[in-house]
């Protein structure tokens, strides 16, 4: 989706609710208004080249409190074919910015009760200070 919303201006900002609540929604939301209003646009695809599971917890006890289902996945992407342009078509991408990164994503249910399946949306994402991956191949 982040993807989608970079390459394509007139996908609306909605679509973000498909994928994201809580802070990294208003994060998200607030980075593609800034974009879009300075006219920036992405070109090229990020690409997920490793997935780590780091914890599961299905405890949906305090919803109200926050305390609902949460998997937490360590993900490395490569954004070697991606750049981001502004309106006059000069890159903004910082020259020294490396290939890969990890990030963990904390994925949560606030919906279990109703939805266990299809509410599940990206709640956090916090990037890693780790040795990089491997780019794709």
């Amino acid at each position: 989706m982040i993807d989608q919303l970079g390459l394509d201006p007139s996908v609306p900002l909605t679509a973000l609710d498909d994928v994201a609540i809580s802070k990294d929604l208003s994060v998200r939301q607030r980075q593609f208004e800034r974009e879009r209003r300075d006219g920036w646009i992405q070109t090229g695809e990020t690409e997920i080249v490793e997935l780590k599971v780091q914890s599961v917890n299905l405890d949906n006890s305090d919803p109200a409190a926050g305390l609902v289902p949460a998997v937490q996945v360590d993900v490395c992407v490569d954004v070697t074919e991606v750049d981001v342009r502004d309106a006059s078509g000069i890159s903004v991408v910082r020259a020294d910015r490396p290939d890969t990164n990890w990030t963990r994503h904390t994925v949560s249910n606030y919906s279990w009760d109703t939805d266990p399946e299809g509410a599940w949306r990206v709640s956090t994402s916090v990037d890693l200070e780790q040795a990089p991956c491997e780019p794709a191949a």
